[in-house]
């Protein structure tokens, strides 16, 4: 069973290694690992708030770490996508 997961994956890898990634592709990736940052961020200072009962601080402390999460992933995907296109040369 592995063995075909492996040999499909594979497959797949080798017929969509020589496509380039459009523009659009990699913009889509990047705005939603920014905002998959900043939501999770701004849901959990908000729970707090509710837990807590801080106000608005869980809210706005939960947001800032959510866009400096973001921001973090949006590097490492960047990072990710020059190693891949390097490795291609």
């Amino acid at each position: 069973m592995q063995q075909r997961i492996d040999a499909q994956r594979k497959a797949r890898e080798d017929k969509y290694k020589d496509e380039p990634r459009s523009a659009w592709s990699l913009g889509v990736r990047y705005g939603s690992e920014f905002f998959a940052g900043v939501f999770v961020g701004s849901a959990l200072g908000f729970i707090l708030d509710l837990i807590a009962e801080t106000g608005p601080w869980g809210l706005m402390v939960g947001t800032l770490l959510g866009f400096a999460s973001g921001t973090v992933n949006v590097v490492r995907a960047a990072k990710e996508i020059n190693a891949e296109t390097d490795g291609e040369s």
